[in-house]
């Protein structure tokens, strides 16, 4: 006697498997009677969706999660470093030479992993990098760098009558959550625009001009 599998309704969908951000939720049933004599194999006993965390650690998580990065081409960039050199730009670094946004030295780079990216990016060599499944490295420089005002904000509140405010944080918006995905969207093509994964984990470090595909705007 020929009999097929026979399996459960789904049991209730787990809770999202990231407090923070992009995760999963699974529900999953059980085989009820095993097939036999030839009878119809099981189905897939696992579902899996998508879902997103809410409960980010603090406001500047969550706002991190909702930046979208705009780029241009790193060759932009070089450009400008050239022409440094002789304009006013230069003497005025030279002067405020201590100052957080005059120092090339707090120039950071990010690498990131495209999860999905719009056909529109695949039409022009200059992005073509923006692939699904591909590696890109994203450089923040001084002119794109802006003082994170939550951080500022969380720990002007947290410091005691005694102690000294901590040091305005700066970044690029759209830089990312280290395991989380964010958006991106190119300057030149918007048209040009996706979701990748930060892959950089921990203080992003200075990088050589030449490894960076794109630059933070």
């Amino acid at each position: 006697m020929v009999i097929d599998c026979i399996v459960s309704e789904w049991g209730q969908w787990s809770e999202c498997d990231t407090a923070c951000g992009n995760g999963m939720m699974s529900r999953t049933r059980i085989i009820e009677q095993k097939p036999q004599n030839g009878g119809k194999h099981c189905p897939s006993l696992v579902q899996k969706r998508g879902c997103q965390g809410l409960k980010c650690h603090n406001h500047h998580d969550r706002k991190a999660l909702r930046e979208t990065a705009l780029l241009l081409p790193a060759a932009l960039s070089k450009s400008r470093h050239e022409n440094d050199t002789s304009d006013i730009r230069r003497n005025l670094r030279l002067r405020y030479k201590n100052a957080f946004k005059h120092n090339r030295g707090n120039e950071y780079c990010v690498e990131f992993e495209v999860i999905k990216a719009t056909k529109a990016c695949h039409k022009d060599t200059t992005y073509r990098g923006l692939a699904e499944g591909e590696r890109v490295i994203v450089r923040c420089d001084l002119e794109a760098l802006h003082e994170d005002k939550t951080v500022d904000t969380l720990a002007s509140n947290s410091v005691q009558d005694d102690e000294e405010p901590e040091t305005p944080k700066y970044r690029c918006r759209g830089d990312g959550l280290t395991g989380r995905n964010t958006r991106f969207t190119t300057l030149a093509m918007p048209a040009c625009r996706g979701k990748w994964m930060r892959l950089t984990v921990g203080q992003p470090k200075k990088c050589p001009t030449s490894d960076a595909q794109f630059i933070f705007v």
